[in-house]
């Protein structure tokens, strides 16, 4: 049964007021810690909007402990380093700890939607969107040239009879995926109401992993087909593209696919139900998380507004280092503008210059990367009307440098000393390149994170 409808039943009786308070407190703490922007995001959104259709029940009234814990663990780390994903996930697991305690075991879909729809989900696409873009490109242009045509790739664009097709944030960008796995969640939910049965939690994970190899083939596909009908970026069919290759090549595929696993993995839904009498220790520990939740987004909001993030020791021969605000050190000259963010721990979403540029006005345009006294980094053009910039990126601890997300956070977690995000800029490419080399070939660079 929807559990919109159980919800509302539940609560109109007046002696489970304190039920409603409960979630009230959770909501409120929610509403301190986050910033209106944090939860206007297209995901979030959408997966609100999903919320009441994807959440039904699936046996009897339990208090779910795996919940009780998560909650516990997540709203620690939150607490401790003012991190607003832990708090996402706590006051997630708290409302669902108390949706099981009052309503009934909820079926294990409602999991993956808090996932498609959190903020952890936004860092791993922009984290990981753009290493599967250049990817993406590379592999479009081999089968382009498999297929005959004289094509060049230079990092995230392709180079055909002159002109240049650049591989853009649709193509394996937030919204693209975002939309297509709540999607998923959208066709495995409305399969459970019209056929009456569910999936566990592996068929699940089957079905979303085939939801994002779609994605990929969708965006593989797409932008084949825009260099061979030769639709450059601005034309009215570039986005049209995106859209008729997600519906035709993920949308349909998943309905089919969505059917199929219904009928051959689907299982009842339970109709068991015993209502428990919430005892006064169980309404004491609710009481307890519910208030724990609003001091801590309280804390969290503190912490983000009044406290600024330590800065990493620096020395650049020829350069001041200045420090600004969030951790970020500045130094320049006649020639480069350099930028140095500490990132405080290993789960930390780094202030990626794909982002931190484009809030000064810049868009990103030819990124590759390039190898430089053996070290590979990432490097690209900053248009901007009337100007263009060259800039560089890699992450460095003094020792390792590195663009691989897993290697740098990796170490962090075993205990190497901790890594800065190094961002370079000059007015020319030569000039880039040149002050690149004496960075690396020289070791002209020292940092060392605060201890």
């Amino acid at each position: 049964m929807n559990v919109l409808l159980l919800y509302l039943r539940y609560f109109i009786r007046p002696d489970h007021y304190k039920c409603v308070g409960w979630i009230t407190l959770g909501i409120a703490g929610g509403a301190i810690a986050f910033p209106l922007s944090f939860v206007s995001a297209s995901n979030v959104l959408l997966g609100f909007c999903l919320l009441p259709f994807a959440i039904l029940t699936d046996g009897r009234q339990r208090v779910n402990y795996i919940y009780l814990v998560a909650i516990l663990m997540m709203g620690s780390v939150a607490y401790i380093y003012a991190v607003r994903t832990f708090y996402f996930f706590a006051l997630a697991f708290y409302i669902l700890f108390l949706f099981e305690l009052v309503l009934g075991r909820i079926n294990s879909l409602v999991l993956f939607l808090l996932a498609f729809m959190s903020p952890f989900f936004n860092q791993i696409v922009i984290i990981l969107g753009f290493p599967i873009r250049l990817q993406l490109s590379e592999w479009a242009g081999k089968l382009l040239s498999a297929a005959g045509m004289m094509i060049q790739v230079e990092g995230n664009v392709m180079l055909l009879n002159g002109t240049a097709f650049s591989v853009d944030e649709a193509c394996m960008g937030l919204n693209m995926l975002a939309t297509s796995l709540l999607m998923g969640v959208f066709l495995i939910a409305h399969q459970y109401h019209t056929r009456k049965l569910k999936l566990g939690f592996l068929p699940l994970m089957v079905f979303f992993s085939l939801v994002l190899l779609l994605n990929v083939g969708s965006n593989l596909l797409r932008i084949v087909m825009l260099v061979l009908f030769r639709i450059a970026p601005g034309h009215p069919l570039h986005e049209m593209m995106g859209i008729f290759c997600m519906l035709l090549y993920v949308v349909v595929p998943l309905y089919f696919l969505g059917r199929w696993m219904i009928s051959r993995f689907g299982k009842p839904f339970s109709q068991e139900t015993h209502p428990m009498q919430i005892s006064i220790f169980t309404q004491a520990l609710i009481t307890a998380l519910a208030l724990a939740a609003v001091w801590t987004g309280c804390q969290i909001r503190h912490e983000r507004i009044h406290t600024n993030p330590e800065h990493a020791h620096v020395q650049l021969k020829g350069f001041q280092p200045v420090d600004m605000e969030n951790g970020i050190t500045k130094m320049f000259n006649k020639n480069i503008l350099v930028y140095i963010k500490n990132i405080p721990e290993f789960f930390s979403g780094e202030h990626t210059p794909l982002i931190c540029w484009k809030g000064s006005g810049y868009t990103f345009k030819s990124v590759k990367t390039i190898a430089i006294d053996g070290h590979e980094i990432y490097c690209g053009q900053l248009h901007k009307p009337g100007a263009i910039l060259y800039t560089a990126w890699w992450y460095t601890n003094g020792s390792t440098n590195t663009i691989d997300q897993l290697t740098w956070r990796m170490e962090m977690f075993q205990g190497e000393p901790g890594f800065c995000l190094v961002n370079v800029t000059a007015g020319t490419e030569a000039t880039l390149r040149t002050e690149l080399e004496r960075i690396f070939g020289g070791n002209a660079l020292s940092i060392k994170q605060q201890i």
